[in-house]
């Protein structure tokens, strides 16, 4: 029995969308993740540098193109603080990559370079590269950074679990593991390295990665073998570990970089619809063969045309198998026709509630890409519960904060929590984001639960609190139901209970093992 003294217990949570690996990672090099500003960002890079001199390269993380003249990063910026060695820093949303002159010249990147596929080198007027890599251009340096090791991996992803026990998350689907763009090693060996030594008391989905350099026979024998070697390790999904149920297909970018797809041109760009990874004939090849050996699907749309294409390919023929959770991700800009048709094939919209405000990031650099009426559908998910679709709630991390309390306050507010760094102009906290797309607490709720973890595979053991389920349990300082709504991300998790065990307390290092519930 435990005495709640008047705090509010709920189901604990689940993320249906985070990349846990790059956000570990991130926690060890320069992470900018938690501060927002161009003195801000100078000063801890500078900072780490005068810490860390024997580095060979510069590695950090998290930055926000909104606090740049213009929206973007320039390798004079980073020149001004380090200058002698390579540095390259991720974007918040890892789509971007800001490199200084020294990182350019290792890699012979200069203005006869060309773009790679799937990629963009900006340039300045001159034809100069500024230092800005977009998607696939920055492996062109990454590929020379110290190599990351699978030990690399175990640590951050045992960081990133001590980071979302913090949070009250329980359960997390990785949204790409394998190789994938971005990442600096195959993360599928670590994981499966941490489920055979038990290293796991969450609930974890593996979405492995579809490469579109990998052919395709090759690729699903691949992925057969991969799911196949965790099942015989796994064996008690209500306790906790590793399963493999999911294929993750990028199928454009980001809408800030012009690379999201849409069916209409971005704002001042007439002839620029954003990039496509695969055409519709190659996804549609993809996702019949991965649906016919069993997989979940889960596809990463932005753009609208990316969402048609995407809704398309997962309602081929009969449509989806029954008990399927396919599923596409962010929808930053959905057509209510094709919000109808995922509706109506039970798709699920995998969706990132924080983003959903109007934060200087969205005001400055993405909203003045986009006409009117592509604004007007712009994170609607009160039009999607609308339509019919179901809600499952993630975070995207590193790109964002999984703090799942934080995306409540969005979803029901539309706009930024008080505390976050990266929302604290005043149109970002009075001025709501499309009035009218806020949905209820209740609902909120549920699709950081139950409906995340059932996007993840694991609703019959957890996302709700019945007699049967793991005690899966958070609890809270505050009742969400009974605080004022704009104090909704002032609510504290006190403690986390991941299959009856305590996994987090806050104001104490560690209570893991301590049994609370049976």
């Amino acid at each position: 029995m435990v005495d709640l003294s008047g705090r509010t217990l709920i189901p604990a949570f689940h993320d249906a969308h985070a990349h846990p690996v790059l956000g570990g990672i991130n926690l060890v090099h320069c992470n900018l993740d938690d501060i927002h500003g161009y003195r801000a960002y100078l000063e801890r890079i500078a900072e780490y540098v005068h810490n860390h001199p024997k580095d060979e390269w510069v590695i950090g993380a998290g930055w926000y193109g909104d606090v740049f003249e213009g929206g973007f990063p320039h390798r004079h910026d980073l020149d001004s603080v380090i200058s002698d060695r390579p540095a390259v820093f991720d974007s918040h949303d890892a789509h971007g990559c800001w490199v200084n002159t020294r990182a350019l010249e290792a890699a012979g990147i200069d203005r006869e370079t060309p773009d790679p596929d799937g990629g963009r080198i900006v340039r300045d007027e001159s034809g100069e590269p500024t230092g800005l890599l977009f998607e696939t251009a920055a492996d062109l340096v990454k590929n020379l950074l110290p190599v990351t090791t699978s030990s690399d991996v175990e640590q951050a992803l045992a960081s990133a679990q001590e980071y979302f026990h913090s949070l009250g998350i329980v359960g997390w689907q990785d949204a790409g593991v394998g190789v994938l763009t971005g990442s600096p090693v195959d993360t599928y060996p670590p994981y499966l390295s941490m489920a055979e030594a038990g290293a796991f008391n969450s609930k974890v989905t593996a979405a492995l990665w579809w490469d579109r350099d990998v052919p395709y026979a090759e690729q699903i024998q691949t992925l057969k073998e991969r799911r196949d070697v965790i099942r015989r390790v796994e064996s008690d999904r209500s306790v906790g570990g590793v399963q493999v149920t999911v294929v993750k297909i990028m199928l454009d970018g980001v809408c800030e970089n012009l690379t999201g797809a849409l069916k209409r041109s971005y704002r001042g760009h007439d002839h620029e619809h954003g990039l496509l990874m695969f055409t519709a004939d190659e996804l549609n090849e993809i996702t019949r063969g991965v649906e016919r050996h069993g997989f979940d699907i889960h596809i990463h749309a932005v753009g609208d045309q990316a969402l048609k294409l995407a809704v398309d390919a997962l309602t081929q023929e009969e449509g989806p198998a029954t008990g399927r959770r396919h599923q596409i991700a962010h929808l930053d800009i959905a057509d209510p026709e094709d919000l109808a048709r995922m509706a109506s094939s039970e798709l699920i919209a995998n969706v990132q509630p924080l983003w959903a405000r109007r934060d200087s990031v969205l005001v400055e650099t993405k909203l003045p890409l986009l006409h009117d009426d592509q604004q007007a559908h712009h994170f609607t998910f009160a039009t999607m519960r609308d339509a019919g679709v179901r809600l499952a709630f993630g975070s995207d991390w590193p790109v964002s904060s999984p703090d799942p309390i934080w995306g409540i306050h969005v979803a029901v507010n539309r706009t930024a929590p008080p505390a976050d760094p990266h929302g604290q102009d005043e149109v970002a906290q009075n001025e709501p984001l499309l009035p009218g797309e806020e949905i209820t607490v209740e609902e909120a709720l549920r699709a950081y639960t139950f409906e995340a973890a059932r996007a993840n595979s694991y609703e019959d053991v957890s996302g709700s609190i019945e007699v049967g389920k793991s005690a899966d349990f958070v609890i809270l300082d505050s009742d969400p139901f009974e605080v004022e709504r704009r104090q909704l991300g002032d609510i504290r998790v006190e403690t986390t209970i991941s299959a009856g065990e305590v996994v987090y307390q806050r104001g104490r290092t560690s209570e893991a093992g301590h049994s609370v519930a049976g």
